[in-house]
């Protein structure tokens, strides 16, 4: 099969998301440039070039993108007005798609427009949809849920915190939500451009997962392998929400992340979108629960308990 795209422009390849995405792209036999600030002193190791620029000169980027076929974004904290630069810089550069920075739960839903912590995002991924009605580029967005990483299910942001020896539920602890590891949001970035499925991953958004998780549930792996009994304290997603709100007004990022909450958990918001997954279609796998108890004790390996 004729490979419809070969190179791609990565920007934040040096993250901790990026770096993943870069490897699953070399692995994936795409050719990759890693574009990155002027003033980088990081290394994009497995890249096959590296370019630093201006990334809010559209002069300097279109000339990195010239000759790429697909731009991927992996820069922490996408902003309209500095993504806007990129995509345009990539249709001036005549780049045929391009894979932003989005990385996140359900974006489709009406109670999704409203939530602030997503709202760049929101009008990201409408520029580009804009864009692709008047055939001026292609898209691609990665939607995977909260990522299944220590920092958001073992420090008591939802459910376990191992060294307080409590756990948080919402509304029970019972909600699920579809999450993803880094590495599979990078595996499901490079299926979804290689010549196997990059036609029906045109201008879609394509949600992938890892596992579908409680709060509750991870509470009873992690005491299961710690013999940590957890103390447990309830919360309401309306709590959170109105903490996220309180941390909006008071300019407090610690309190906005409540809102992470309620995006995860509140039916309204979609998250548990197994229905609408790519799994299948990709070839990516789904972890079982004995994955996850795996992966957990990998996890607390690294802290003291």
């Amino acid at each position: 099969m004729t490979m419809p795209f070969r190179n791609i422009a990565l920007l934040g390849a040096t993250g901790n998301l990026g770096s993943k995405i870069l490897k699953a792209l070399s692995d994936g036999g795409f050719t990759v440039t890693a574009v990155q600030r002027k003033d980088s002193t990081n290394i994009a190791a497995g890249a096959a070039f590296s370019l630093k620029v201006d990334l809010l000169s559209d002069k300097e980027l279109a000339s990195a993108f010239s000759g790429i076929d697909v731009v991927v974004s992996a820069v922490p904290n996408p902003q309209f007005d500095v993504e806007k630069i990129m995509i345009d810089a990539a249709i001036s550069a005549g780049v045929k798609r391009i894979v932003p920075s989005e990385f996140s739960s359900n974006l489709e839903t009406e109670a999704a427009k409203t939530l602030p912590i997503v709202a760049e995002k929101i009008k990201i991924r409408r520029y580009m949809e804009e864009a692709a009605a008047a055939s001026k580029i292609e898209w691609t967005s990665v939607n995977n849920g909260p990522f299944f990483v220590p920092y958001l299910w073992m420090n008591g942001i939802a459910g376990p915190n191992t060294e307080s020896k409590t756990t948080t539920y919402h509304d029970g602890g019972d909600r699920v939500v579809c999450t993803s590891t880094p590495e599979r949001i990078a595996e499901g970035v490079a299926k979804a451009l290689c010549a196997k499925h990059a036609f029906e991953t045109k201008n879609k958004a394509v949600y992938i997962y890892s596992a579908v998780v409680s709060e509750k549930k991870l509470t009873q792996m992690a005491s299961k392998i710690t013999g940590i009994q957890f103390a447990e304290q309830h919360r309401s997603l309306e709590q959170a929400m109105k903490t996220g709100y309180e941390g909006l007004k008071e300019g407090d990022q610690y309190k906005m992340r409540s809102f992470y909450i309620p995006f995860m958990f509140e039916e309204r918001f979609a998250c548990d979108f197994r229905n609408a997954a790519w799994n299948e279609k990709l070839g990516l796998n789904t972890m079982n629960d004995a994955d996850i108890e795996r992966v957990m004790r990998e996890w607390l390996k690294k802290v003291e308990v």
